[in-house]
C-alpha cells in the first residue's frame, strides 16, 4: 500500500471514530420522551388512585384494600380489593368523569385484566415488604399494563410524613399478564437524598451514576417542579434541565458533558 493510500485510509478511519463517538455521545431524545410521557401518567394515576381511597379511609386498618388505578378509553378507574396467592377480589371499583368527580363503577369490565394487576401488586407487595421495613420511608405503588399484556408494579418514593421529598431509588416488578409469575425485578438506586420543600430555589439531582433521565428522576421532577425555580437532572454524560417559563409553562433543554 503505498503511502497516500495509507494516509487516506488512516484519516478516514479516524473520522469514524470520531463520528461514532459523537453518536454515542447524543442525547437520547425518544427514550427522554418516552419516559416523560410515563412519568406524566404516573403523576396522574397517583392523582385518582388516592382520590378513590381517601372515599374508605376511615375504616379499620385490617380491612383496607390495595389500591391501584387504570385507565381505559382515557377515562380513570380505581380497584380496591384483596388478594392472596391464587385470586384477587374486588371490593370497590370506581369511575372518575370529566369533573374528576369518583363515583361507583357498575358497568362491564375487562375481568382478566383487573384480576391480573390485582394478582401482581398483592405478589409485588408481599417482595417490597422488606424494602419498607428496612428503609423506614414511604412509597408509592404504580400498577400498569405494558403494550405485551405483562403488568408492571412501580415503586417510588411519596412525600414524607417529614415534609421532605426523595429521590434517589425506584423499583420495578414485571409479572407475566395473570399477575402469579414474576419474570424478572429491575432497580435503579443511586444516593437516596432527602430534599425540603420550602423557599423556591434551584434543584440540581444527583443521578450521576446513570447515564440518562430514570424514570424516577422524571417522577420526582414532575411532582415538585412546582416547588423550585429550576430543576437539573445531572447524570453521567448529560444534564436535563426544566424551567418555568412566564407563561407559566415548562420547558426541558438537554447538554451532553
Amino acid at each position: 500500500m503505498n503511502k497516500v493510500l495509507a494516509l487516506v485510509v488512516l484519516i478516514l478511519a479516524l473520522e469514524a471514530r470520531i463520528n461514532a463517538q459523537t453518536a454515542a455521545q447524543q442525547f437520547d431524545t425518544a427514550q427522554f420522551a418516552d419516559h416523560l410521557e410515563f412519568a406524566n401518567w404516573l403523576i396522574e394515576y397517583e392523582y385518582f388512585t388516592q382520590m378513590g381511597s381517601e372515599k374508605y379511609i376511615h375504616q379499620p386498618e385490617e380491612n383496607v384494600p390495595l389500591w391501584y388505578s387504570y385507565n381505559q378509553n382515557s377515562n380513570w378507574f380505581i380497584v380496591g380489593g384483596k388478594g392472596d396467592n391464587e385470586s384477587f377480589g374486588i371490593i370497590h371499583h370506581q369511575q372518575s368523569d370529566s369533573l374528576y368527580q369518583i363515583s361507583d363503577f357498575k358497568g362491564s369490565y375487562d375481568t382478566s385484566m383487573i384480576q391480573g394487576m390485582g394478582m401482581a401488586l398483592t405478589q409485588a407487595e408481599k417482595q417490597f415488604q422488606l424494602v419498607r421495613d428496612t428503609s423506614n420511608l414511604f412509597y408509592n405503588s404504580f400498577a400498569y399494563q405494558n403494550s405485551d399484556k405483562t403488568i408492571s408494579i412501580w415503586y417510588l418514593p411519596a412525600l414524607q410524613p417529614s415534609g421532605q421529598a426523595i429521590y434517589g431509588c425506584e423499583w420495578e416488578y414485571v409479572f407475566e399478564k395473570n399477575g402469579k409469575t414474576l419474570i424478572r425485578k429491575n432497580s435503579v438506586i443511586t444516593k437516596i437524598t432527602g430534599i425540603w420543600i420550602g423557599q423556591p430555589r434551584e434543584l440540581w439531582l444527583n443521578f450521576r451514576d446513570t447515564d440518562k433521565p430514570t424514570v424516577g428522576s422524571l417522577y420526582f421532577t414532575l411532582s415538585n417542579r412546582d416547588y423550585f425555580t429550576r430543576l437539573r437532572i445531572d447524570t453521567q454524560i448529560s444534564y436535563s434541565t426544566t424551567t418555568r417559563e412566564n407563561s407559566g409553562e415548562y420547558s426541558w433543554s438537554h447538554k451532553m458533558k
